[in-house]
């Protein structure tokens, strides 16, 4: 079968690379986009994709051709969501996979017509928000095109975990001149200005763009002074949407004496398994490195129960987290004691969100689906 598969973000694209490496083996004909910027095409993992910006006149034209259009769900008026509706158009059977359990109508719209011939979701769960989010009639046609396939995005997670040796660890953290001896507590922040490359290119309001620049700012004030009156040293990785004439988390990890590493200066996953602790905001990195088996601790305060369910380890209860900005304290002690009950509470409940590298071929399914007319 001659295949389009099309991501932008990084949730995305992460999610269609192990589906398609596995396509490929089969002997299928595919095509990648790539539609977002390098880091988020980088979720390709080294397969040979083409990075574009289609224009709206562009995309009845690129879904021409092929058997069945693959698409991640970044969002509706995102090059995904052109993808997706265009495909339908055109009378191709389309697959949209769902990176996490959240958000579908800033994904999939509001009129049933627009909907995938099928969306590939990660558990019975994203039926139940998925209608709560939609309302009756969308919801209800939404529930019928869903399909169970697991996490394709992150079986691989085991494997990587295997692999990180204590010389990966020591080579990486001596390059930052960080003594790999010491304890090592990584916090991932997200503060980008709405002027940046990266936030212009946002579909929401300079108005809320600024109200999120402003919160994540708090964020990472408060726990940068809070880590600070603990005694913690903070390693600092910024999200490289920050990148801007001004750089906020770097002036302020400056006055704190924390060690602050370029957004592409190392790989993220190798960072968080060279770590002995993980905090972050409203981000995947709390997937992640929950997954790698790291303490993990979510900050998201005054963030309400909508923010919960996109974070599986949140939703399960696998690792702490705060909503509250008095709390960062008691999450950050958490994360970095050294009391072996605590270690061991917060390593049996990462299991409630883990992975083995054993699951189901999940990929099959998806394979599966893209033959379904």
């Amino acid at each position: 079968m001659k295949l389009l598969l099309t991501a932008k973000q990084r949730g995305s694209t992460n999610v269609l690379a192990p589906v398609a490496k596995e396509l490929l083996q089969r002997g299928h004909e595919l095509t990648l986009y790539a539609t977002g910027n390098e880091t988020e095409a980088a979720g390709f993992q080294g397969l040979d994709y083409q990075q574009i910006n289609p224009q709206d006149e562009d995309y009845s034209s690129l879904v021409q051709g092929y058997h069945a259009v693959i698409v991640g769900l970044s969002g509706y008026n995102t090059p995904d969501g052109h993808f997706l509706r265009a495909g339908n158009s055109a009378g191709i059977p389309t697959i949209a996979i769902q990176d996490q359990n959240s958000n579908y109508q800033g994904r999939l719209g509001n009129n049933p017509e627009d909907l995938p011939t099928l969306l590939a979701i990660m558990s019975a769960d994203c039926i139940t928000t998925a209608k709560i989010e939609l309302g009756s009639a969308m919801g209800e046609e939404t529930a019928k095109r869903s399909r169970v396939v697991g996490w394709p995005a992150f079986d691989h997670y085991a494997k990587m975990r295997e692999d990180f040796t204590i010389d990966n660890k020591i080579k990486l953290l001596t390059n930052f001149s960080i003594n790999p001896e010491n304890p090592v507590y990584v916090h991932f922040t997200q503060t980008m200005h709405p002027n940046s490359a990266y936030m212009t290119k946002m579909n929401i309001s300079y108005e809320q763009k600024v109200k999120e620049f402003l919160y994540e700012q708090g964020v990472v004030q408060f726990t940068f002074e809070v880590a600070s009156d603990l005694g913690l040293r903070l390693v600092l990785k910024p999200h490289p949407g920050e990148e801007y004439k001004i750089n906020y988390t770097k002036e302020l990890a400056d006055r704190h004496n924390f060690i602050f590493i370029p957004p592409r200066a190392c790989n993220t996953q190798q960072l968080m398994l060279a770590a002995g602790s993980v905090t972050a905001g409203r981000s995947t990195c709390l997937t992640e490195a929950t997954l790698l088996d790291k303490n993990t601790g979510g900050i998201i305060p005054d963030m309400g129960e909508e923010w919960i369910n996109p974070f599986p380890p949140l939703a399960l209860g696998a690792i702490p987290y705060t909503k509250t900005w008095t709390g960062i304290t008691e999450v950050l002690k958490q994360l970095t004691s050294i009391n072996e009950n605590i270690i061991n509470k917060l390593a049996e409940d990462r299991k409630k969100f883990s992975v083995d590298g054993n699951a189901p071929l999940v990929q099959d399914r998806i394979v599966f689906l893209s033959a379904q007319k």
